[in-house]
């Protein structure tokens, strides 16, 4: 997100919490010196196991007002390093994630905060994009990909109302059942 942008969140009196990636490499390298050299404000941790995983979750939240590199972030209060580590069917892993933010509040805020993106992306962009193939869909002309679109969501929305574990099971259950799924939809 470019700084003319983040300076009209700030004007708006809007908050906002940004992901800071290789694209800012001053500010990526500052957060991380600062996480490194700083000690948090607050830290929330979580774990999760579910679907095979085993995840655990650390948000630690830095001040970075007064800062030299943050000035020129409208508004900037935090800065934040959100760490990931566990197990995905028995493969371990490990990522750090770095955010910048206006908002003054906890770990705990930012955490849940972080976690309802998290969903939405899992519950809905991943399965379009990875399991749909959707950025590699040919339909480019007029509404055509909208349209599209539309339709995976329906799929998507009506493998989740008959409790369908995943996109496969899904193509094999409505594979001739499409009038049993539009009934049940209404």
């Amino acid at each position: 997100m470019s700084k003319k942008t983040v300076a009209c969140l700030h004007q708006q009196k809007a908050y906002y919490l940004l992901t800071v990636k290789g694209n800012q490499p001053t500010l990526l390298n500052a957060l991380k010196q600062v996480s490194e050299h700083q000690e948090p404000l607050d830290c929330e941790q979580r774990e999760d196991r579910s679907h095979g995983r085993w995840v655990y979750r650390r948000v630690s939240v830095y001040e970075v007002t007064g800062q030299d590199w943050a000035e020129s972030w409208p508004g900037l209060q935090r800065g934040l390093c959100v760490e990931r580590w566990g197990y995905r069917e028995r493969r371990p892993f490990a990522q750090t994630h770095y955010y910048i933010s206006n908002l003054d509040a906890d770990a705990a805020t930012f955490l849940k905060g972080l976690q309802g993106h998290w969903s939405i992306e899992n519950r809905l962009h991943w399965p379009k994009d990875v399991v749909l193939n959707e950025d590699r869909a040919p339909q480019r002309a007029a509404n055509t990909a909208a349209n599209y679109s539309t339709i995976r969501n329906f799929f998507i929305t009506a493998a989740r109302r008959f409790n369908l574990d995943s996109i496969a099971q899904a193509k094999r259950f409505f594979a001739n059942r499409l009038d049993q799924v539009l009934l049940s939809l209404q």
